[in-house]
């Protein structure tokens, strides 16, 4: 499994039983929101672009098929395959990881000060 994770449920509510190729990434549901500046599908779409959506698993080293790992997800989550982690690691899936976790964490603090700067409510 990999790709966009739709569903009924809050971001928050890991409640989706799923399987998941072994070395995946999951992206937040906040993030996904925040790239489409608070659009789930927006920022889904971004990522589908970016990473080329849901994939067939690939095959480990050894030819041997890719070891499933059972998570519990939450609806608005994004899966990216393990090529598409090595890819964002130039082809190493440990500095994949370590970039994507850094891409997390600058869409977060770039969506905390776009919030901050955003105008109140009128009166």
């Amino acid at each position: 499994m990999s790709g966009p994770l739709h569903g009924e449920t809050g971001g928050r509510t890991d409640v989706l039983p799923i399987d998941v190729q072994e070395d995946s990434f999951v992206v937040p549901a906040d993030v996904v929101s925040a790239l489409g500046e608070g659009n789930t599908n927006a920022g889904m779409a971004l990522l589908e672009e970016y990473f080329g959506g849901p994939s067939e698993p690939v095959m480990a080293s050894g030819g041997r098929a890719p070891k499933a790992t059972p998570i519990v997800a939450a609806a608005g989550e994004y899966v990216v395959s393990p090529a598409a982690v090595a890819k964002a690691g130039n082809g190493n899936l440990n500095r994949g990881h370590t970039a994507l976790n850094a891409f997390v964490k600058q869409v977060r603090r770039r969506n905390i000060q776009r919030l901050k700067s955003l105008p109140g409510p009128k009166k």
